[in-house]
């Protein structure tokens, strides 16, 4: 780094009179080993000092970690901040409870990376997160504030507890894009498609004829027709096209005619998405390893030619990772993405998750420490608005991980995948918590290619999301209630209690749960909200 020549010249004076002290007496002066002098801070002391200021020590949590602690982007943002970082790695399969343990002995991160409200929550309530005013974000994130307000203002409202804002709520540019099916295209020509389905009972053909005709011309019965990842979304995920044709999410709360909100499971929308899904399962086109079928799975069973439906992809997945997957097995084969199907109502509207996604904390402890408050907030705020920050961490080190293609950074072939490439580099979400997730920096976010293929996909496509977005402090009061909905969703699919008699009781089951209590206080907060 330059150093101004008046500034060498002070330098020097003050080593001749630390260096003559010393001689007479003031040995307990030793020179400092931290580094480089830094700037001034700007508070008043009674002489100046050569000495550089101690590296501040941040214990970082957030998900996919490093493999080492000396990677490229570590060394950088410790240089670039003056900071020594230590990476707390917790195993992203079995989060809480790992993080659990590690918070019960004391250890608790820095930065911390929250996932839902319900983390916040828990830990705002355990006196383990420190309170973060949404007026000193707006003073240390001027840049972010201004992007939040300018996405959508009510995103600071979901980290607040209690009057009490808790974390520094994230936006997601692409969970404004819904979930879409999409198919084995040789397999819908077999089916008499030369298109993707549109409506809910064309795509009701195109599942019977994948279970049953043999779909791949090898003469065996190996294919099925559709399949939910049970294991890990079954009230999000699973099934989501049949759902969303009937406007509805069993995991969601949405709006009811009267313009309250109502947790979906309960609604007759999803009594007659339920009703088709029993249908199919009783017919046999339904998979019957749905419940213990996961993202992955539902992903090896495209590209292995055993389903030619697969529903979990939102247009990047298609273009990132399930769409290079199937090709790479398939590669004659075209994976056509299809649209949101049109139900008995009209709507073609597929789910999403929302613009609001998760969100930055800081440990109790950084309360009592001003500095490293500051510090954190002055990194955050360079990854959302610094280029050179956002692509160091985001990307990784210019022609060594990636090329410059058309001013679109475009990683070279062994760091495509961003987990992979955190790991190796650390350039992945780890550090850069505001990897495309800033409006600032979306013209890196995507290559020419990428772009197009979101239009080409998404293009008027409408979505719907969940609108329960803010904190309710009851919901912790009924933790049966997911319980409840999760093992009635499957006994109804498989036909194990009616949806007529059934369902009516299962409904009055939720409600004396705490589900009619837990629906008067989320609409009491959405109400207090709207004002």
């Amino acid at each position: 780094m330059k150093k101004n020549v008046k500034w060498k010249v002070l330098t020097a004076v003050l080593a001749v009179i630390m260096l003559l002290s010393a001689c007479t007496g003031g040995g307990n002066n030793k020179p400092s080993t931290s580094g480089e002098t830094s700037a001034p801070s700007g508070t008043a002391s009674s002489a100046p000092t050569a000495q550089a200021e101690e590296p501040i020590n941040l214990l970082w949590l957030s998900f996919d970690p490093p493999e080492g602690d000396e990677t490229p982007v570590q060394k950088f943002l410790e240089e670039r901040f003056n900071v020594k970082i230590e990476n707390m790695r917790v195993d992203r399969t079995s989060w809480t409870e790992h993080l659990n343990i590690r918070l019960a002995t004391g250890e608790v991160p820095d930065l911390f990376f929250l996932w839902s409200q319900g983390e916040i929550l828990d830990y705002s309530n355990q006196g383990l997160l420190a309170e973060l005013p949404i007026d000193l974000i707006r003073e240390k994130m001027p840049k972010y504030a201004a992007s939040v307000d300018e996405m959508d203002p009510s995103i600071w409202d979901l980290a607040v507890v209690d009057g009490k804002n808790f974390a520094i709520p994230l936006y997601w540019l692409e969970g404004l894009t819904p979930f879409m099916p999409a198919y084995n295209g040789d397999w819908l020509k077999a089916a008499g498609f030369d298109k993707a389905p549109e409506t809910l009972e064309e795509f009701e053909k195109v599942v019977y004829y994948f279970a049953k005709n043999d779909p791949d011309k090898n003469g065996k019965a190996d294919t099925i027709g559709y399949s939910g990842s049970g294991k890990d979304s079954l009230a999000t995920l699973a099934f989501n096209s049949v759902y969303s044709a009937y406007g509805t999410s069993p995991g969601a709360w949405l709006k009811a005619e009267d313009g309250s909100l109502v947790n979906a499971m309960v609604t007759e929308r999803t009594r007659e998405a339920l009703k088709v899904l029993n249908k199919w399962y009783k017919d046999g086109v339904i998979d019957k390893e749905f419940l213990t079928t996961d993202y992955a799975k539902t992903r090896q069973d495209l590209a292995n030619r055993r389903s030619g439906i697969i529903d979990r992809g939102m247009w990047n997945s298609y273009s990132i990772a399930i769409g290079p997957e199937f090709k790479g097995q398939n590669p004659d084969t075209e994976l056509v993405v299809g649209k949101p199907l049109v139900g008995p109502y009209g709507d073609n509207a597929g789910f999403s998750w929302g613009v609001k996604n998760n969100f930055v904390g800081m440990g109790a402890q950084v309360a009592k420490d001003p500095k490293k408050m500051d510090k954190l907030f002055e990194i955050l705020e360079a990854m959302v608005s610094d280029e050179e920050v956002y692509k160091m961490t985001y990307f990784g080190v210019e022609g060594e991980h990636y090329d410059l293609v058309d001013g679109v950074p475009t990683p070279k072939e062994e760091y495509v995948n961003v987990t992979e490439r955190g790991a190796k580099v650390g350039a992945s979400s780890y550090y850069n918590i505001f990897g495309t997730k800033s409006s600032y920096m979306s013209q890196f976010d995507l290559s020419k290619e990428q772009a197009a293929f979101k239009k080409q996909t998404t293009e008027g496509v409408p979505a719907f999301s969940s609108l329960l977005t803010f904190i309710v402090p009851e919901t912790s009061q009924y933790p049966d209630l997911n319980r409840i909905r999760d093992e009635h969703l499957i006994k109804f699919i498989i036909g194990e209690i009616n949806l007529d008699q059934g369902f009516d009781d299962f409904v009055n089951l939720w409600n004396s749960s705490g589900g009619e209590a837990l629906t008067k206080a989320v609409n009491d907060r959405y109400a207090a909200l709207q004002q």
